[in-house]
């Protein structure tokens, strides 16, 4: 008896071929706390025909897992790798075999998805060979969590790292198809701007939110990337222009948006509302112009800021207990980065504690200031009756 194999994927999948799965792909909506059976074709009576192939994706509701325990008894030659005959669980839910973790022989595999997606699959390309499967499909409620990254436009700043900032948005208007503004995922259907981006905008239709990308314009750098429509859009109904007091709004996206490694919400600073952040260092992303008056960048870049006190903040005007300042000589957000979340690093997470503004010319003498999101955690939660945050 061959032992059950558990390959991680290099290099090796010699059997991906045009056909796979054209003639069973199957997806499955769970419904929150499903208990069911996967099983392959013919089974238990007899084997999945040789040269057969079918794909399953599971998607339970979002806020949910996937946990699976697989009973495997997949034919292959004595003693050799997996070859011919393969099954595949992609813990992602990714529909494509590359990536995942592939076995064959006889045993038994359990896994967890990662968040609400697991894909499962099996290819025979031999014609003597076969198996069978059995699956128990488990959705169960996830532990909240928030503001992770895939790593532990902006002015004297670098690159980020692809998808560092897994809760970072750039706001698309349909028209120019170009990022015109940014964003924060704070819910898996709200997301937190500045009023001042939105003010302007004659319709939520117009207006889309690009998640988990990198370079907009390219859109092959991560997997994770994703464009959802906008349903509606809530201004602070004080907001003042002329001041830029409560310059904050909230959007609603059309759809959940699909937690991954690549995309998540930021953590709100319940625990940090009497925090004056003064001396603290925050990260601000965007796609901005990387000089006052200057080109856009289409790859997300990053800076470091220093928040100033706001008793220190007076060469800017119309400063608030409402705001809070960030002042790094030779470094700015600038322009179109506007919208966007200062970024507070804890030790295994991120929290947004500001929305970028107004500031003079980018990187000038003159301090940034920002919409202080500890100011405004009741407002946010009474336009998003509906959602629900994790407190970390």
């Amino acid at each position: 008896m061959i032992p059950l194999r558990s390959l991680v994927f290099v290099a090796f999948l010699p059997t991906l071929i045009n056909g796979w799965f054209e003639s069973c792909d199957q997806q499955f909506q769970l419904a929150a706390n499903a208990d069911v059976q996967l099983l392959s074709p013919l089974y238990p009576n007899q084997k999945y025909r040789s040269g057969s192939s079918c794909r399953y994706t599971l998607i339970a509701p979002s806020g949910y897992n996937i946990q699976t325990t697989c009973d495997v008894n997949i034919d292959t030659v004595q003693n050799s790798a997996c070859s011919t005959e393969l099954f595949y669980i992609s813990t992602e839910g990714f529909p494509s075999l590359v990536g995942s973790e592939y076995f064959c022989g006889k045993g038994s595999i359990s896994r967890n998805s990662i968040f609400n997606k697991m894909m499962i699959a099996y290819t025979s390309s031999s014609a003597t060979y076969g198996g069978t499967f059995s699956c128990r499909i488990q959705v169960v409620k996830q532990d909240c969590d928030c503001g992770w990254s895939r790593w532990q436009k902006i002015v004297g700043g670098t690159e980020s790292g692809i998808n560092e900032y897994t809760s970072m948005v750039g706001l698309l208007d349909k028209l120019t198809a170009s990022v015109f503004c940014s964003g924060v995922i704070i819910n898996y259907r709200y997301i937190l701007t500045a009023a001042h981006c939105v003010q302007n905008i004659p319709s939520s239709q117009r207006l889309q939110a690009l998640v988990g990308d990198q370079d907009y314009k390219t859109g092959n750098d991560t997997p994770y990337s994703q464009i959802y429509d906008i349903e509606s859009i809530v201004m602070h109904e004080n907001y003042n222009q002329d001041t830029r007091d409560n310059d904050i709004a909230v959007l609603k996206t059309t759809v959940d948006m699909q937690w991954t490694r690549g995309v998540g919400p930021v953590c709100l600073p319940f625990n940090y509302w009497y925090y004056d952040f003064n001396k603290l260092q925050v990260d601000v992303a965007g796609w901005g112009t990387t000089s006052y008056g200057g080109p856009t960048s289409s790859t997300l870049r990053r800076v470091t800021l220093d928040v100033t006190a706001n008793a220190d903040c007076g060469k800017a005007q119309y400063v608030t207990n409402q705001k809070l300042c960030t002042y790094t000589p030779g470094k700015d957000t600038c322009q179109y980065d506007s919208g966007g979340p200062l970024y507070l690093r804890g030790v295994q997470r991120m929290y947004t504690i500001g929305i970028v503004s107004y500031g003079g010319a980018c990187a000038a003498s003159t301090p940034s200031v920002s919409t202080r999101i500890t100011a405004y955690l009741d407002w946010i939660q009474s336009k998003t009756t509906d959602a629900t945050y994790c407190v970390k």
